[in-house]
Formats: C-alpha cells, sequence, structure tokens
C-alpha cells in the first residue's frame, strides 16, 4: 500500500505546475478532406491545404519535393513547424490526429509520419511529438513507432516536454532504438527565427 501511494505522489510530483487534468481528443486528418488552396503538378510538385482541427485550431499542410509540413491555427505560417520536416522523402500516415489538452486546453500533438529513403528496407514511421501554444509550435520529439508501447512514450514526451520547450533553442529528442542524431532526420531544428511561409 505504502509502495502503491509513494507511485502516485510520484506521478502527480511530475505534473508542470499549474498542470490540470491531461487528456487526449483526435481530429482527422484526412487530406482528400482538406480545402485545397494551391496545387501544382510540376516536378517534385506542391500542394497547400487547409484541414479541419480542434478548437479553432485549423491545420495547414504543405508538400514539395515528396515532403510535408504541418503548422496549426491562424498562425501557421509564423510557426516554427511549418518548416519542419523529415530530411528523407515523407508523408503523413494515417489520419488520425491526437490532441493532448491540459484543462480541455491543446498544448501537443501527436502525429505518425512515414519516412522512405528509397530503399524497401529503410522505410520507417515515426510519432511526432509536436508543441503547440499561442506564439509558436514546432517538433518536441520524434519516437520510434516500432518500440513497444511507443503510443505511450509519446503522450510521455509531449506531456513532460511539449510547454516548457524553447523553439528556438532546444533541440527535438529521437526517441529510437537506431543511433541517429535529431540534425540528421530532420530539418528546421532548431528553428531559424523565421519568417518561415509568405502570407
Amino acid at each position: 500500500m505504502r509502495l502503491f501511494l509513494a507511485l502516485i505522489f510520484a506521478a502527480v510530483g511530475a505534473l508542470p505546475a499549474g498542470a490540470g487534468e491531461i487528456t487526449s481528443t483526435y481530429s482527422e486528418l484526412d487530406l482528400a478532406k482538406c480545402e485545397t488552396l494551391l496545387q501544382s503538378d510540376d516536378e517534385g510538385g506542391s500542394y497547400e491545404g487547409k484541414c479541419p482541427g480542434y478548437g479553432g485550431n485549423f491545420v495547414m499542410v504543405w508538400e514539395g519535393d515528396l515532403r510535408q509540413y504541418l503548422a496549426y491555427g491562424p498562425k501557421a505560417r509564423s510557426q516554427c513547424t511549418s518548416a519542419q520536416t523529415f530530411g528523407h522523402f515523407n508523408h503523413v500516415l494515417g489520419s488520425r490526429l491526437e490532441w493532448r489538452l491540459d484543462g480541455g486546453k491543446p498544448f501537443a500533438t501527436i502525429l505518425r509520419w512515414h519516412t522512405d529513403t528509397g530503399e524497401e528496407s529503410a522505410k520507417q514511421s515515426w510519432l511526432v511529438v509536436t508543441k503547440l501554444s499561442e506564439n509558436d509550435a514546432c517538433h518536441v520529439a520524434y519516437v520510434d513507432s516500432r518500440l513497444p508501447d511507443a503510443n505511450l512514450i509519446a503522450r510521455q514526451r509531449a506531456d513532460g516536454m511539449a510547454r516548457s520547450f524553447d523553439c528556438a533553442k532546444d533541440m527535438p529528442e529521437v526517441v529510437s532504438r537506431l543511433e541517429i542524431a535529431v540534425t540528421e532526420l530532420a530539418i528546421g531544428v532548431p528553428c531559424s527565427g523565421g519568417p518561415y511561409r509568405e502570407e
């Protein structure tokens, strides 16, 4: 019983100061149902779309040179995450975007991405944890989806890191059995300070 209570107090003590109840909600990220704002069929292709989100935070999606970028809400173009993606060709896997909420207010998202180096054996999927705040949004962690409990690990990183993460200075964490530096995996980290995308 004492051990059980100690674990409860340890878990409560690990919560950020002022934290409310941490919950998740989900929105569908079906690119086929997003509003297309721009699309070209030139070499490499380019796309810009606006997708439904949560709590007024719609999701902006850009694609170019076989790489995708996501950002959130009315300040999407000025957010760091609008310039962050994987170095390898990539796309969003699935259609479910997880929003982590503190007292009903979103502070992070978790989304599955797929990277492709062009070799069948090198295809990989990652759970990308992204910080959301009024001023910015940026990648916080990349969790290898092949890990046991990868979804739980991603939620732990979101809850423990996102709110205190400094987009301009902090480097995202790579959680994987692979020995890979974040600068080998992703581009746009840490944030350059913008501007990232023209209005």
